[in-house]
């Protein structure tokens, strides 16, 4: 098993996960992603109290864990979400 992918460069159609796109689209679908992922990596923290660097170095730490396992078969970003606060809310009994 390979820890380093060899994707195939594709510009049209369905990307599968052994292909890549050009370099601009990555960067712009790189760019939407981390937009989309910043509300809940850094609002959510915020929101109930926690330090976000510290939700950013875990969501880091278990990306790079995950892209270890998958053999970077599976480019992904594993960040934080708004479906917690509901638990940690209830967790500690948090009064508005």
């Amino acid at each position: 098993m390979s820890y380093f992918p060899t994707w195939k460069l594709k510009t049209s159609g369905i990307i599968a996960p052994d292909e890549r796109l050009p370099v601009g689209q990555t960067l712009a679908l790189g760019v939407q992603h981390v937009v989309a992922m910043f509300g809940s990596t850094v609002l959510a923290p915020l929101l109930m109290g926690f330090d976000p660097n510290l939700c950013i170095l875990m969501s880091g730490l278990g990306t790079l864990i995950f892209f270890l396992l998958v053999g970077g078969h599976v480019p992904s970003y594993l960040g934080s979400s708004f479906a917690f606060i509901g638990v940690v809310i209830s967790a500690t009994g948090y009064v508005a």
